[in-house]
C-alpha cells in the first residue's frame, strides 16, 4: 500500500494527480459495494475538489501535507454537502450547520473528502452490525464482523477506498475495526483532536481517531488533526514493554494467546525488555465504563428519548433507556473510579514505555455471534472485544492497533498503549514495532 507521503510527493512532482487518486477510490468503492462501507458519497463534489487541487499544483501554489489524498469521514461528523445520520433513523441533536475543526483541518491540508462511512448505530456498539443501514462486512471474509463503531472507515482503508479515514473511539471504535480489517488505528490522548461538529456518544470518553495503512500515515494525520508535532518521538535502544499478564489470564482465546506469545518472543529477540504489570484497578474499568457511557449517551439523546425514542433500533433503545435510570451516585462513582485507575496507569508508565496486549481477546467473530470461548470459559463477544480496549479510552490514554498476525486468514491486532499526552512517543514506538512485526512476517519458518 502506497504511503500518504509518497502519494503526495508523486502528485506534487506531476507523476500522479488528485483526480487519479480519487478515481481509483471510486473504482474500489464500486468493486466493494457488497461490503457496505459507505453511507453516502459526493463523487462530483469530490471531483471538483480534486480538479481544484490539481490546478493549484500546476500553478505552483502552496500545497498542504495531504494534497490530493482521498479521505472518508465517519457518519457522525458534519460534512458540508452531505447528510449526517449517525447510523440511526432517530432524530439527532443539533450538531450545527457547518463542519467542525477536524474535517476543516483535513480540507485545509489538501485532503479530498469524498464520502461518509457506515457505522454502528450512534456509535453504541463494536460489531458494525446495523439494522437501519445494513451490516458492514469484513473485507477478507464477509460473513465475519468488520468491528465497530468505525466499521465502514476501516473497510474503506482496507480495500483502498481512499487512503485514510476519520473515525471516533469511545471504548475501542477505531482500534477494534482496525484489528478486524487488518489496518492501523490510532486513538490519540483525550482532547488531542477536537470533536466540535460531531455527534457525541459519551463526551468524557469520546476521542477522534484515524484509520490508515501504517503508523507513519497515522502520525501524519495526527499532526494535521491535532496540530501537534509527532516527529520528536524517540524509542529507547531496548524499549521496555509492559504486559498486563494477570488481567489477561483467562481472557484470551487459545489461538490468540499463541500468536501473542510468539510475538512477545520475537520482540525479546529484537531487544525489547518485557515486564509484567498489573494495575489492581484495571478490572474495575469494565464495571464503571458502561454506566458512565450510557448515562452520557442518554443525555445526548434526551430529546429523542423524551419523544418516545422512535427511530432507535431495539439494540440501542434498551441501553439508552437504562442510561436514563442511572443516578448521580453511580455516575460519580464511575468518575472517581476513572481517576483512581488513571493514577495507577501514571505509576505504571513511570517504569515502562508502553503496554502491549491483543486488541481483541478472540479471533474476529462471525456476524450475529454473541458468545465466544476463551481460556476461562464462555463469555460475551462484547466483553471479549470491547473489554480489551475500553480501559484506555476510559482513562484518555493514547492507543494504537497494529496488525501482527492472522488466524484463518483473518488479521489480529496488537494494541499498544502509551502514557497520557505522550502521543509522539507512542507513534515512534508503534513504528518500531511495525518494523519488527514486518521482519517476523518475512522471516523463514
Amino acid at each position: 500500500m502506497q504511503s500518504i507521503r509518497a502519494a503526495v510527493r508523486a502528485t506534487l512532482a506531476g507523476e500522479e494527480s488528485a483526480l487519479a487518486l480519487l478515481e481509483a477510490a471510486r473504482a474500489r468503492a464500486a468493486e466493494n459495494v457488497h461490503l457496505n462501507p459507505i453511507a453516502c458519497a459526493d463523487w462530483e463534489g469530490a471531483r471538483e475538489q480534486a480538479v481544484r487541487l490539481d490546478g493549484m499544483r500546476s500553478r505552483g501554489d502552496p500545497c498542504g501535507p495531504l494534497h490530493g489524498i482521498p479521505i472518508s469521514i465517519k457518519d457522525l461528523y458534519v460534512v458540508d454537502g452531505m447528510p449526517t445520520r449517525g447510523g440511526t433513523q432517530a432524530a439527532l441533536p443539533d450538531l450545527g450547520a457547518r463542519e467542525g475543526s477536524a474535517v476543516a483541518r483535513l480540507r485545509a491540508a489538501g485532503a479530498v473528502i469524498f464520502a461518509k462511512t457506515n457505522m454502528h448505530e450512534i456509535a453504541l456498539g463494536a460489531t458494525g452490525e446495523n439494522p437501519h443501514t445494513g451490516d458492514v462486512c469484513n473485507p477478507l471474509r464477509p460473513q465475519y464482523q468488520a468491528g465497530g463503531s468505525s466499521s465502514g472507515a476501516a473497510v474503506c482503508v482496507a480495500t483502498g477506498i481512499g487512503m485514510a479515514a476519520l473515525g471516533s473511539d469511545t471504548g475501542g471504535s477505531v482500534r477494534i475495526p482496525a484489528a478486524f480489517c487488518g489496518v492501523t488505528g490510532f486513538k490519540p490522548s483525550f482532547g488531542a483532536i477536537p470533536l466540535d461538529g460531531a455527534l457525541a456518544l459519551s463526551w468524557s470518553c469520546d476521542h477522534a481517531g484515524v484509520l490508515a495503512g501504517s503508523v507513519a500515515d497515522s502520525a501524519l494525520l495526527y499532526e494535521v488533526l491535532a496540530q501537534r508535532r509527532a516527529g520528536h518521538g524517540r524509542v529507547a535502544r531496548h524499549p521496555r514493554l509492559g504486559v498486563p499478564a494477570a488481567w489477561l489470564r483467562g481472557r484470551l482465546h487459545p489461538q490468540v494467546r499463541a500468536c501473542f506469545e510468539r510475538l512477545l518472543a520475537a520482540l525479546r529477540a529484537a531487544g525489547a525488555e518485557l515486564c509484567e504489570v498489573n494495575p489492581s484497578l484495571l478490572p474495575d474499568a469494565w464495571t464503571h465504563y458502561t454506566p458512565l457511557v450510557r448515562a452520557e449517551a442518554a443525555w445526548v439523546h434526551r430529546a429523542a428519548l423524551a419523544a418516545g425514542g422512535a427511530g432507535f433500533s431495539d439494540l440501542v433503545i434498551g441501553p439508552l433507556r437504562a442510561g436514563m435510570t442511572i443516578g448521580a451516585a453511580e455516575y460519580i462513582a464511575a468518575l472517581q473510579a476513572r481517576a483512581a485507575l488513571a493514577a495507577q496507569f501514571d505509576a505504571v508508565f513511570a517504569g515502562i514505555d508502553a503496554l502491549v496486549l491483543p486488541t481483541a481477546a478472540v479471533p474476529t467473530p462471525l456476524r450475529g455471534q454473541t458468545e465466544v470461548e476463551v481460556e476461562g470459559g464462555k463469555t460475551s463477544v462484547r466483553e471479549a472485544v470491547l473489554g480489551q480496549t475500553l480501559p484506555f479510552s476510559y482513562c484518555g490514554l493514547p492507543a494504537l492497533s497494529l496488525p501482527f498476525d492472522a488466524i484463518d486468514s483473518l488479521p489480529l491486532g496488537l494494541q499498544v498503549v502509551g502514557r497520557a499526552n505522550a502521543d509522539a512517543a507512542l507513534l515512534a514506538l508503534g513504528a518500531w514495532l511495525e518494523q519488527r512485526i514486518g521482519a517476523m512476517d518475512t522471516a523463514p519458518a
